[in-house]
């Protein structure tokens, strides 16, 4: 069985409902900093923060709220939604509602004003299965089946679909109203192939490229020079004819991007997904050389031995493609790109085994890693990498791991430790110059980031309200540039009471 790292996605964006959420690669999902703008599905207890951090939404278990900031209410949206997106430049809200209910714009400046619906006849038997919205928010791009439609973003009126020959699995923009869809695998003679599709969004024009490679998230440079693909995992099921299977495992696609349109370069070695930094100057990737390809080494003398440590750390200059391996061990440990994209934060307390799947290292009674250390033997599961020296520095103070985090502007990073009952985490601080954490002795449901990248998002987890013998759940939503204070605070209750509540009604 293939695993893709869009089903390795699915899994956690599920366990982050539910449970301990574990990332992939440098390409973390589980760092929120961006406010969760990325049109993903959101699940109970996610939350998405709108680009100015004037506005927030809520998910819970059957209502999706509204958080207003500036006028600090919290409103029940008319339906609980699916997918959310808010407008880059515009105080505009996108919403997809479950089961082919169609696509809704709400104005924000007026509350939950309804500015349109549009109900696209989707193949698939659920809501879109992809949604993103345009640097210049003139479009928006929703998933179906085997293409996509485009929609007019300001008056929901679709202008079309462009196919793409498989379910769509990510979108890049690259420059107003031209888009990269990327598609899902297909394998021809045992071979894979993902359509990358050129689309103008004005005219629905499109020209399609094929990838030697498995389908992943596309990063895309900031000066649309080009762009990168690579999965985790990249496999066929069953191969009918040996001698002809995949013998190129994951590798790192580049696609240029010129006034011609789009064409592949070339396969690197190693896999993904790929983390950018946000200057675009450095790329990160991962190298294992248990399923590397010498062939795909310019140099031969960078092929790293079978017989040293199983996963490397791959460092790639975007612009001569030249990149730097080093070694990590036996153990692939979560990673995130810090916003200054100077270094990593190293996470071995989660493990990742190739193919999708994760598991929990086991630590010994000091805390430490007990069945591997990373960076040659480091015995810290958490820690700093420092890019441009190649040195990892262990944190110190109490663990802590990178399941759901916000990276403030400065240099402190606060991250959520979850709990198994799948009911938030405890609130512990990462301070990158010293290299130091700090539990601070607080359990959150969700933690978040305004755009001032000073000021978190606190989701507090509160018990049923009892009002004339019924119960109203009810949370509070902390604003706080220390999170020990908050400097304040809304309170969210529901509309209607329930029958009854287990834990705190989530």
């Amino acid at each position: 069985m293939r695993f893709s790292t869009r089903f390795g996605l699915a899994a956690l964006l599920s366990a982050a409902a539910c449970g301990p959420i574990a990332g992939e690669g440098g390409a973390n999902v589980n760092d929120r900093t961006n406010g969760g703008q990325n049109g993903d599905v959101l699940l109970t207890g996610a939350m998405v923060v709108s680009p100015d951090g004037a506005y927030a939404v809520m998910q819970r278990n059957t209502v999706s709220v509204l958080v207003d900031i500036q006028k600090r209410t919290a409103t029940e949206l008319p339906f609980q939604g699916v997918r959310f997106l808010f407008a880059k430049s515009h105080p505009v809200l996108f919403a997809v509602k479950p089961n082919q209910g169609g696509v809704v714009a709400f104005d924000l400046d007026a509350g939950t004003k309804v500015l349109w619906t549009t109900m696209p006849a989707f193949n698939t038997t659920a809501s879109a299965l992809l949604l993103r919205v345009s640097d210049d928010d003139r479009s928006l791009v929703l998933g179906d089946y085997d293409r996509v439609f485009v929609l007019d973003a300001t008056s929901g009126s679709i202008r079309g679909t462009v196919p793409v020959g498989s379910v769509p699995t990510d979108v890049g923009f690259v420059g107003p109203e031209q888009a990269l869809i990327v598609g899902s695998v297909r394998w021809i003679d045992h071979k894979p192939a993902t359509a990358i599709v050129h689309v103008d969004l004005s005219t629905l024009a499109s020209t399609t490229l094929d990838i030697p490679n498995c389908d992943a998230p596309i990063a895309v440079l900031p000066d649309h020079s080009r762009a990168f693909v690579s999965p985790t995992y990249c496999e066929e099921g069953k191969a009918t004819n040996p001698s002809g299977q995949w013998t190129n495992p994951d590798p790192v696609s580049v696609i240029d991007l010129d006034a011609k349109g789009p064409h592949f370069l070339k396969n690197l070695p190693g896999f993904g997904p790929v983390a950018m930094s946000k200057d675009g100057s450095r790329v990160v990737a991962y190298l294992d050389t248990k399923r590397m390809d010498p062939s795909m080494f310019d140099d031969k003398s960078k092929v790293p031995s079978t017989s040293g440590d199983q996963f490397h750390l791959m460092v790639i200059d975007p612009t001569s493609l030249g990149f730097t391996l080093s070694p990590i061990g036996n153990a692939l440990p979560r990673f995130a790109l810090t916003q200054d994209g100077q270094g990593l934060l190293v996470d071995a307390t989660v493990k990742a085994l190739r193919g999708g799947a994760y598991a929990g290292v086991t630590l010994g009674p000091d805390g430490l890693v007990a069945e591997a250390g990373v960076f040659g033997g480091a015995k810290s599961p958490f820690g700093y990498f420092d890019l441009a020296s190649r040195a990892f520095t262990p944190f110190q103070g109490p663990g802590a791991a990178l399941d759901r985090f916000v990276q403030a502007t400065d240099g402190k990073v606060y991250t959520l430790k979850m709990q198994a009952d799948g009911l938030g985490g405890a609130l512990f601080s990462i301070d990158l110059a010293t290299k130091t954490t700090v539990d601070l002795s607080r359990s959150l449901r969700d933690v978040g980031i305004l755009a001032d990248g000073r000021t978190l998002i606190l989701r507090i987890r509160l018990p049923a309200a009892s009002i004339d013998g019924q119960l109203y759940t009810q949370e509070d939503y902390c604003f706080a540039k220390d999170p020990g204070v908050c400097d304040f605070t809304i309170h969210y209750q529901s509309k209607t009471p329930v029958p009854s509540c287990e834990h705190d009604c989530y």
